[in-house]
This record gives C-alpha cells, sequence and structure tokens, in this order.
C-alpha cells in the first residue's frame, strides 16, 4: 500500500505538471469556454439591461409641477381640496418640503377646475382627518405616487426624516417564477453539454500516453495499473468539476 499510494503521488504530479505545460489542452478549453460560456452571458447581460431600463422611480417631479406654475409637458400643480373648515399650513408644509407647490382650493364640485394630473381630498369627521386620493384618467401610476406623498407628508408631520421611494415594475422580470424556470432549464442544458464536451479534453492526453506507449513502460517499470488510474483521475476530476 505505501508503494501504490507513493505512484498514485507520483503519476498525481506527472499529470499536473504535463496539464500546467501543456498548451494545447489550456487553448482547447478556453475556445470551448469560450463558445458556450460567451452566449450566456450576453443572455444574462440583456436580461440585466432590460430589467434595469424596464424598472424606473416614480418621482412628483413627473405628475406634479415644483412651482405655482402652468400645466406644461402633461404635468400640473397638485391640487388640495380643503374641507375642514380651517387652515391646513402644516400639511401644506411637509408638501413644500417634498419640492411639491399645491394649489388649494375650497370648491368641492372639482368637475369645475381646470386640468389636474391628481388630488388631494382632505375632510374632517370628527376629531379624525379623511384623505381621498383623486387621480385624473391618463396618468399611470397616479395612485401610488398620491399615496407615496401623502406617506412621506406624514414622515415629515411627525418630524422624521426618513423618506419613501416607489418603483415601477413590469410584471415580466427577471424575478418572476416564470423567467426564473426558464432561465434555470436554459443554464441546465447549456452545463450538460458543456459537461458532456470536457471528458474528450481529458482523454486526449490518456491517448497520447497510450500512442507513446508510455503506460506499458511504466508498468514494466513496476507501476500498478490502478495506481495510474487513481493518480490520472484525482487530478482530473476535481478540474472537471471545478471548470
Amino acid at each position: 500500500m505505501a508503494l501504490w499510494r507513493q505512484q498514485v503521488r507520483a503519476v498525481m504530479r506527472v499529470r499536473f505538471l504535463k496539464l500546467k505545460h501543456e498548451g494545447k489542452f489550456l487553448r482547447s478549453i478556453l475556445l470551448f469556454f469560450g463558445i458556450f460560456i460567451l452566449p450566456m452571458l450576453m443572455i444574462f447581460t440583456g436580461l440585466q439591461l432590460w430589467e434595469s431600463t424596464s424598472n424606473w422611480e416614480i418621482t412628483a417631479s413627473s405628475y406634479f409641477l415644483p412651482t405655482e406654475e402652468k400645466i406644461q409637458n402633461k404635468s400640473s400643480n397638485l391640487l388640495i381640496l380643503n374641507d375642514t373648515g380651517s387652515e391646513i399650513e402644516d400639511f401644506i408644509a411637509a408638501l413644500k418640503a417634498q419640492n411639491i407647490i399645491p394649489e388649494i382650493t375650497l370648491e368641492k364640485n372639482i368637475t369645475s377646475i381646470p386640468f389636474h394630473n391628481g388630488a388631494i381630498k382632505i375632510s374632517l369627521e370628527g376629531k379624525s382627518y379623511r384623505f381621498t386620493v383623486m387621480c385624473s384618467a391618463e396618468p399611470i401610476n397616479c395612485f401610488p405616487l398620491l399615496v407615496n406623498i401623502l406617506s412621506n407628508t406624514f414622515l415629515r408631520l411627525f418630524n422624521s426624516t426618513a423618506r419613501i421611494r416607489v418603483w415601477s415594475e413590469p410584471f415580466y422580470t427577471i424575478r418572476s417564477p416564470e423567467v426564473k424556470s426558464d432561465i434555470f432549464f436554459i443554464c441546465l442544458s447549456y452545463m450538460l453539454i458543456l459537461a458532456s464536451g470536457l471528458p474528450p479534453h481529458f482523454a486526449v492526453s490518456s491517448m497520447e500516453d497510450y500512442k507513446l506507449q508510455a503506460r506499458a513502460q511504466l508498468r514494466l517499470a513496476g507501476l500498478f495499473p490502478s495506481a495510474y488510474w487513481c493518480g490520472q483521475a484525482l487530478v482530473d476530476i476535481p478540474l472537471f468539476w471545478t471548470l
């Protein structure tokens, strides 16, 4: 057993040095990897770029003007319907802290007011305030934006410096189960092809030893056949799984 272990270590060393100094093997592996890995990298890069461009942050500046201006570029002032019967200066100050200049009105019939992207109605029921958000039919994501504006306004009223941000994401994203399963099967197919294409590269070296009758000469010199194959496998198998 001591002689067998010594022969296995010797074959391992020879095999490792041969792979290290054999340029043809490394070039074939790199070419093989390039053929199969580059398409996968391009797919993943394309998916990441598509997801990054399809997701965008919903900000108030896209819908409501930060100054007291007239409607321009499909933006308008945020309409505030004050139905409390009192001043709401704290609420207005919290809105201005978000770079939103509201347009305050006491008119209850909003159909008589010129076009606005959205409005917030503040009413008083007993001792509690009631907030109602209203949106025009055209602006997309108006309701989540108004809810976000209200949430950040409440944070300001409670003297909090935190800010809630919202994003618009498509239903069909990389994180969705359908896309994950598709990507998994694509990767699995590539891995199976890659795994089946690697063994011939390792077998070439053993075929060269066979052609040169190196293995026969080593057997005549007293090398155990099992030590030869185990020494080869202890290098090839870890390298195969690493690749």
